[in-house]
């Protein structure tokens, strides 16, 4: 489990070391995704047949939820490194950065990768803790990256409300060894606070002690998480990080930190019953799809409707995971992959039309397909995928979430949902499907006149091919997987599901 985790450290040190050749940055980024990324697939097919790996002591584990999660790290890693390749060879041409400021992004990139690894690797929850803790220090450097005001102010606020946040999940996390300090002792593990002892020993726990601390744990990790109204932060850093980066945090990172709350939500279903579970959950979802299609609404930089869009399907998969059941908990574990592919790539084709247009307001940037056809017809794909629409991955996890309220009779609950959807179709289609097809516009909004004049008639659009024919294998498996669900994957969503309902290995 270790050799995976350690290659994008090795990376990022070897970028740090490589000062007279910005080309050796990148080839040790590209290599170290690939290669944990190789050594993750196989990982991934043993839990697909049920293996279970962990460490001497416990304290590194993983299962097939496990290895769901770091097999969308890696695969999204490698795309986020192929695709820096184009975006920072343009940033360092445009003299946004300069050859140290080159080096140290991919640093700061290979950090990242690290650090998101170590959390579905934790077993010991104070160690999940430290790894999510230590994904905010190291992607808060990467948004500030461009040290611009914005950027700077954006990175700040990030830290300082991820902090705060993420101190809510330590006391939850200190109230749940508090919790299982004499129980968990009974087997021969004092004190433990392994998630596999603590499920073990979950029906022995005090329910009351453990609302407490889960209560604690989702204000926490879902500040991390972007749930509303904890989601303060994500706009700003969504939109000022570089475009990588943005795609990392919101394909990935979110998943990451909503990966801590469903760990603790497995123990406390088991002491507590699944509706103390389910009711958090479920309001969290709601009020996170609401407020996100609410704000998408007035939305003129895409960055920042994109990271609002996020929050969005944060709640869908809140919503779900809280439904629970065959439809909710399946429909959850499948958005966590659907949102992984289409929002990345969503923000990789801003970043091409952010290319030209040197500025990201909707209102200034139009007529970007006939610029670049490919981009734009992925555009178009991926606009529609995170619309929900058919035939698209997005479309099948929130029908089955859509079927499982029906199931329950949560109509209200649904109708809400299906409001707040048109709400969000209709954003989403206002404002990139003027950037693809919209004309320039005769009376732009005030402050956009500079970035019309930077539009897409004015300037080439900067690619290179393996960027591009990574764009494309994710447009396609937005098509893919709306139409059929790869045996393994299945496999791992179903295993996953059984830690939920009662028949998880650990």
């Amino acid at each position: 489990m270790l050799f995976f985790v350690v290659v994008p450290l090795a990376a990022a040190f070897v970028c740090l070391a490589a000062k007279k050749s910005p080309r050796m940055s990148e080839y040790a980024t590209l290599a170290g995704s690939v290669i944990a990324a190789g050594w993750v697939l196989r990982l991934a097919a043993g839990a697909a047949g049920g293996t279970v790996y962990f460490s001497r002591g416990y304290t590194l584990y993983c299962d097939s939820l496990s290895a769901y999660i770091l097999l969308i790290i890696s695969l999204l890693s490698v795309a986020a490194s192929v695709y820096s390749v184009e975006y920072m060879r343009g940033e360092l041409k445009a003299g946004t950065v300069n050859a140290d400021g080159l080096r140290y992004y991919y640093f700061l990139l290979n950090l990242f990768v690290f650090t998101m690894m170590l959390v579905p690797l934790a077993n010991n929850l104070a160690v999940l803790w430290m790894a999510v803790e230590a994904t905010t220090l190291s992607s808060a450097l990467l948004v500030g990256l461009y040290r611009k005001k914005q950027s700077i102010e954006a990175a700040w606020k990030y830290i300082m409300l991820c902090t705060i946040g993420i101190t809510f999940a330590l006391l939850g996390t200190f109230i749940m060894y508090y919790a299982g300090a004499g129980v968990v002792g009974a087997h021969g593990e004092a004190g433990s606070l392994n998630w596999t002892d603590l499920m073990r020993s979950a029906r022995l726990l005090n329910p009351a002690t453990l609302r407490l601390a889960f209560i604690f744990v989702v204000v926490g990790y879902g500040t991390k998480a972007g749930l509303a109204p904890v989601h303060n932060w994500l706009p700003d850093a969504h939109s000022e990080a570089p475009t990588p980066v943005s795609a990392l945090l919101s394909g990935i990172l979110l998943n990451c930190a909503f990966y801590g709350v469903m760990r603790f939500a497995a123990i406390v279903g088991v002491s507590c019953g699944p509706a103390f579970v389910q009711d958090i959950m479920m309001a969290f979802g709601v009020a996170s799809v609401v407020i996100a299609s609410l704000f998408m609404l007035i939305q003129l930089s895409a960055k920042r409707l994109l990271a609002y869009s996020s929050i969005e399907h944060m709640g869908i998969i809140s919503l779900s995971f809280g439904l629970g059941g065959i439809y909710g908990l399946y429909a959850a574990l499948l958005h966590i992959l659907n949102h992984a592919i289409g929002k990345p790539l969503m923000f990789f084709v801003t970043g091409r039309i952010h290319s030209v247009s040197h500025g990201a307001r909707l209102d200034g940037i139009r007529g970007f397909l006939k610029m670049s056809p490919l981009t734009g017809v992925l555009g178009f794909a991926g606009i529609a995928a995170l619309a929900g629409v058919p035939p698209f991955n997005i479309f099948l996890s929130e029908f089955l979430m859509l079927k499982g309220l029906a199931a329950g009779a949560h109509w209200y609950i649904m109708a809400v949902f299906l409001i707040a959807s048109g709400l969000v179709f209709f954003s989403l289609l206002r404002g990139f499907g003027g950037m693809l097809l919209g004309k320039k516009a005769k009376n732009p909004l005030p402050g956009a006149e500079a970035e019309l004049h930077h539009g897409p008639s004015h300037e080439a659009v900067r690619t290179w091919w393996p960027a591009s024919v990574m764009m494309a294998i994710m447009g396609a498996g937005l098509l893919f997987l709306g139409l059929n669900i790869p045996g393994g994957i299945d496999h791992l969503i179903t295993r996953s599901m059984g830690i939920f309902m009662g028949r998880g290995s650990f």
